[in-house]
């Protein structure tokens, strides 16, 4: 008989006459109550079952060009759920097993078919289907209970808190109102609650207890299930009204085995019935629930026995340890920690040669594989462990193999003790014995007579080096006497000199009482007298240079005197042909003058640069017509320039001197000849090739490339070349200024120095300097004609501390009819500008001056006061040898000497920077 309730059916069949058969035995069904959707084709079947929206699918095996098995198959696959009768014309034995094999839940033959035998069919088919799905169900839950206890058997917690979630997984999956674990005491003979879960245990009216329910022992020792269906009464439950007050009826316990010993208890109280089967259930996780039990009173017993033996191992201070057959630690006691630094719980599982140094490790990994494989009993190793500091410590092994009883080998076990301190005495001993051995330096001992008894290697190296045949012939004079007086005063004595071949020898004698000797230390200072002798060098260069730079610089100011008065007389004396050459000999000399004061500042690296638009190719043709006979016959000289080069602002003269210095800085590194390149490129470097570089930034550039085939240089040497004074030549032969000055050179044309090199092989320079910005007109006259200067009527402040500077400046200043007040020195000048209220427009001062205010110091401190106030600074040094700076929209530099037309000029163009100009409107 059909539950009561709607049953959705799902025919597919091509025939409209069978439809009307099927729908009407439907109908006459009893207790009917059936939903019937008639669907005709393959496809629209498929698509109905699919959807899983009936209880039973009728199919009809004749579909057009399908049939009804092919659709039961296409269903199941695709994952139809609904049971499937299969309905056929004619009864085909053949049919009917295709049909079971494809899944049918059966089989029925059209012409034999009435109302009562398909609904037979139906209702077979939907309560095999709903006994599928309860089985599955139960496979489902039985499966989550025995994964969860499982689950909680694996955590590291204790013993209760392992069997609550045992309990907990009880109640749940097997619906019980209490579920308890007890374990058994086999002394008493009693069960100890020790966990209990479910919805009793959560009222808020719950006792504290539950009362106890007598149960066979020995029953529960055979492993037998004990099952009460009817607590109420019961005589085994001690409290008898408990079940009808809890609302439970029925009871079932499962004993904890292990090895067929009873070791604890499940019970569950439930409101349902129970059958034989709960104890199945229960007994799939009662071997798991046993063991836990068992191991962890295992390990509860255990520990106090741990707890004795714990404090005698963290109380030794060897390390105690186990290893197991693969050679990983089981056990360390708190020693290894004292140690080595690491902790223990970090350690355990890590392989022990891990702990060792590399070069350590092959004896002790060699000496471990010989106890696993029996080939050894035990072995005793020195060796370096890592300790946590970084420092090694010496540790002294002493393993043995762990042999069970039935001979097979756990593993190894041992001591470590710590005999780093031994070590380190033992080196220090091995250290001070092999010092004068290995010393690269001569080392001598004389007995109490005076006598030779001991030199070293190095005594022997260097006698044979001086050509001596014995190291008494390069010893000191009476050198036996010297060290039976040091013996008998017990007074050293230092600095005995020999020399011999060129080399200077140091002797020094310290007598040792207690043994009866005396030790003499030799000292080749050869080397050290020879760079001594190089920083004097140095030195006096520096001096030299510094007084060049001195003399330079007041020799600019007696030139500034010289040619602007020559300047002022020539412009007086144009009908005056005897004056007017003798003015332009003054002239020309002065000039040429100021040419070799150049030179002085370029020596002192304070040059003051005097840039022009160059074209640096034109500059290297010219240039290349005398490298030939700088580098001599054995370079080839190679040139290599890219066309139409950008001409770029720079000091002929300087260029000059950088492919100079490159040029002999490469000669010099290729001794037997070569090959120079000489080429010019230009770049676009971007921010991220400036990036790699210190002293390089984005824009346009033009590189010349100096490179050579030389002997190259090493990366140590490369770090340093451009240090002042640095060199690799030999003494007498470089002074270590020339790649300094290039590299100084290419820093005040706003530019840098990049070097590649590779010893053996050559080094490449590159030298980037920037492109200009001003336009060069290539159609212009070569002849220029000066410009008209232009005075006015401002007021400019005058700071010189040279007075004969001071008064040719102001005299050029006010024949363009300025007015001009003089000062000295920067004190002078602020009280002058104090005096005047600050109505200045225009303060012309020297850079260097005494009195501890400088002329950058005095700027600005005045523009501080007047932010419109405009600078001229003059000087024979350059603004960037000074480590300044300036803007032309704020400052301008006349360097010295200066024609009277040039200050002039400068001055004009500086006031009258002092109002922004507006641009004026394009006229078509």
């Amino acid at each position: 008989m059909i539950d009561a309730g709607i049953i959705k059916v799902l025919l597919v069949e091509d025939d409209e006459d069978d439809y009307i058969i099927t729908r009407d035995l439907l109908s006459e069904m009893p207790r009917k109550r059936v939903t019937l959707q008639w669907v005709k084709t393959f496809e629209a079947g498929l698509a109905e079952m699919l959807r899983n929206q009936h209880d039973v699918c009728l199919l009809d095996y004749r579909l057009g060009p399908h049939n009804g098995i092919e659709l039961l198959q296409t269903a199941l696959e695709r994952g139809c759920q609904s049971p499937i009768i299969l309905l056929t014309g004619l009864g085909q034995h053949e049919v009917d097993l295709q049909a079971m094999k494809a899944g049918a839940a059966d089989y029925l033959v059209k012409n034999r078919l009435d109302a009562n035998s398909l609904e037979r069919s139906i209702r077979y088919a939907l309560q095999r289907r709903s006994a599928a799905a309860l089985a599955a169900f139960e496979q489902a839950r039985l499966a989550g209970f025995g994964s969860e206890v499982g689950l909680a058997l694996t955590r590291r917690d204790s013993l209760d808190g392992i069997l609550q979630l045992c309990t907990q997984a009880m109640a749940r999956y097997l619906n019980a109102s209490l579920a308890q674990i007890s374990t058994f005491d086999s002394e008493s003979g009693l069960f100890e609650v020790r966990t209990s879960a479910g919805s009793l245990c959560r009222r808020e009216s719950a006792p504290l207890h539950f009362p106890a329910v007598r149960l066979d022992v020995a029953a529960l020792a055979a492993g037998k299930t004990a099952l009460i269906q009817h607590l109420r009464g019961d005589p085994r439950i001690s409290e008898r009204d408990w079940a009808e007050r809890a609302g439970v009826t029925c009871f079932a316990a499962h004993p904890l085995l292990l090895e067929d010993r009873l070791v604890g208890m499940m019970a569950i109280f439930t409101a349902h019935p129970l059958t034989e089967q709960v104890g199945e259930e229960m007994g799939s996780v009662a071997n798991g629930i046993a063991l836990c039990i068992e191991r962890k009173r295992s390990e509860q017993a255990l520990g106090a026995s741990e707890d004795k033996y714990r404090s005698v191992l963290e109380s030794i201070k060897e390390v105690i340890f186990q290893l197991d057959a693969a050679g990983q630690w089981r056990f360390l006691n708190p020693a290894w920690t004292a140690i080595t630094g690491f902790e223990v719980a970090t350690a355990i599982g890590t392989c022990f040669w891990e702990h060792i140094l590399p070069e350590d490790r092959p004896a002790q990994q060699r000496a471990f594989r010989q106890l696993i494989e029996r080939q050894r009993d035990s072995y005793r190793l020195e060796t370096r462990f890592q300790a946590r500091d970084g420092n090694p410590c010496w540790l002294e092994v002493h393993a043995q193999s762990i042999v069970d009883p039935a001979g097979k080998i756990l593993g190894v076990t041992g001591s470590l003790v710590n005999v780093t301190d031994r070590k380190l005495a033992e080196s220090q001993i091995q250290k001070l014995a092999t010092f004068p051995r290995v010393n690269p330096n001569p080392i001598l001992e004389f007995a109490a007579d005076g006598a030779l008894a001991y030199a070293n290697e190095a005594a022997h190296e260097l006698a044979k080096t001086l050509g001596q045949p014995e190291v008494s012939a390069i010893l000191p004079p009476d050198a036996g006497a010297t060290a039976r007086h040091c013996l008998s005063t017990g007074q050293k004595k230092s600095h005995e000199e020999t020399c011999l071949n060129g080399r200077t020898i140091i002797w020094s004698f310290f007598p040792v009482p207690q043994h009866q000797v005396v030790h003499c230390y030799g000292d080749d200072v050869t080397e050290m007298l020879s760079l001594e002798a190089q920083f004097r060098h140095a030195q006096k260069l520096e001096s030299v240079g510094q007084l060049a730079a001195g003399v330079a610089h007041d020799f600019n100011n007696l030139l500034t005197v010289i040619q602007g008065y020559s300047e002022c007389l020539l412009a007086r004396c144009d009908q005056d042909k005897l004056a007017t050459n003798a003015l332009t000999q003054i002239s020309n000399a002065s000039q040429r003058a100021a040419s070799l004061t150049r030179q002085l500042l370029m020596f002192s690296r304070k040059q003051v640069i005097q840039p022009t638009l160059l074209d640096l190719n034109a500059v290297l043709k010219s240039l290349a017509k005398m490298l030939p006979r700088l580098l001599g016959e054995d370079i080839t000289l190679q040139t290599d320039y890219q066309a139409e080069l950008p001409w770029i602002k720079a000091d002929t003269g300087m260029v000059e001197q950088v492919v100079m210095n490159l040029a002999v800085n490469a000669r010099d590194a290729m001794p037997k000849g070569g090959l120079l390149t000489v080429s010019t490129t230009v770049t676009e470097v971007d921010a991220h090739c400036a990036a790699r570089q210190a002293d390089a930034r984005p824009g346009r550039f033009v590189c010349v490339s100096v490179t050579d085939t030389g002997c190259g240089m090493d990366r140590k040497t490369l770090e340093r070349i451009f240090e002042p004074f640095f060199t690799t030549k030999e003494v007498g032969k470089g002074t270590g200024l020339g790649l300094a000055t290039v590299y100084g050179i290419a820093k005040q044309h706003q530019g840098w120095v990049e070097v590649t090199s590779q010893p053996g092989v050559g080094t490449t320079f590159r030298v980037y300097l920037p492109v200009a910005t001003e336009v060069v007109d290539s159609n212009s006259e070569t002849l220029t004609v000066a410009p008209i200067i232009h005075g006015g009527k401002e007021t400019i402040l005058l700071v010189e501390d040279e007075p004969v500077v001071r008064e040719l400046a102001r005299e050029i200043l006010e024949g363009y009819d300025y007015r001009v007040v003089e000062a000295s020195c920067g004190p002078e000048a602020l009280r002058i500008w104090d005096e005047h209220r600050g109505e200045f427009d225009l303060l012309l001062t020297d850079l260097v001056m005494p009195e501890g205010i400088t002329g950058r110091d005095l700027a600005i401190q005045l523009k501080s006061r007047k932010p419109e106030l405009r600078v001229i600074y003059s000087s024979g040094y350059s603004p960037d040898v000074l480590g300044k700076e300036f803007g032309e929209n704020e400052t301008a530099f006349l360097a010295k000497p200066y024609l009277p037309p040039q200050l002039a000029d400068l001055v004009r163009r500086r006031l009258d920077a002092k109002l922004a100009p507006q641009k004026e409107p394009a006229v078509a």
